[in-house]
């Protein structure tokens, strides 16, 4: 693209010849024009490259070797990134309209703004039974859950520079990880905007993982949090490791969708 990109559109994906089209189809669809695609592959066996050709005169970079992971590769689109903005767009997410760029960047809560975030709707719950996760946070949030879903950020490549890059010490919480240092910095301009802006899968290494995930939380608390904060996370995990079984045990059953529904429906009505 001729012009300097408002948003760079990073895409990390390996062997996502499936996912990938309905991806880029959502990226190139969008009413705001002013974007790249940064591609970062880990050096796919399948037809992941042929899949890109045809979405060629938007691809500002394209990496295709091995990498150490998820972060790394999203690292690796960061340094490639020309676009004020970053956005992580990764094989099997979509936005959620074809004006969610436009939405979000005409809107005047976004200007001069570090760090924007939003709503995101699942898909591949287990129960079948998607819903919106998103509101308004703190950093207090972040003590007992991850409040901010990676789909539903804007981040200026700046901060990156600022704060410093994802964490390769979490393989699984990085990115929440990263929040937690915006949330830090009282200096930042952090914006929620009321707005769907992705479909957020799920189903990813950190759900099929959780109390890993959960034991990278607790080194992540010890980092960052107050000392009792850190305490309770690693007294809890118990509890959570209980809570994990009981979802996994029971997600299939009738009552367990019916809670679940009931549960999201009444988080819905309070968002």
């Amino acid at each position: 693209m001729d012009q300097t990109p408002k948003i760079s559109l990073i895409t990390v994906c390996y062997n996502a010849g499936a996912l990938l089209e309905d991806t880029l189809k959502s990226a190139i669809n969008q009413t705001f024009t002013s974007f790249e695609l940064v591609i970062v592959d880990g050096g796919s066996k399948d037809n992941t490259l042929e899949i890109l050709k045809p979405f060629s005169k938007y691809i500002g970079t394209l990496i295709s070797e091995k990498d150490k992971g998820i972060y790394d590769a999203m690292n690796k689109g960061i340094l490639a990134a020309k676009g004020e903005y970053l956005y992580f767009l990764n094989a099997g997410d979509s936005f959620y309209s074809e004006t969610v760029l436009e939405e979000i960047f005409s809107n005047p809560n976004a200007q001069n703004a570090d760090f924007i975030y939003s709503k995101v709707e699942t898909k591949n719950e287990p129960t079948g039974i998607n819903y919106i996760n998103g509101k308004p946070t703190n950093l207090k949030q972040f003590y007992s859950h991850y409040p901010i879903c990676h789909q539903s950020v804007f981040a200026k490549k700046e901060l990156f520079q600022k704060l410093g890059f994802f964490n390769l010490d979490y393989p699984l919480v990085a990115d929440s990880e990263w929040f937690i240092r915006v949330f830090k910095d009282p200096n930042l301009k952090t914006v929620f905007m009321d707005k769907v802006v992705a479909y957020y899968d799920i189903q990813g290494a950190t759900y099929h993982k959780r109390m890993k995930g959960y034991r990278e939380y607790i080194q992540v608390g010890f980092a960052h949090f107050p000392i009792l904060v850190a305490l309770l996370n690693l007294a809890l995990y118990p509890v959570i490791w209980l809570k994990v079984w009981i979802i996994r045990s029971f997600q299939d059953t009738s009552w367990f969708k019916k809670y679940r529904q009931l549960k999201f429906e009444k988080r819905l009505a309070n968002s």
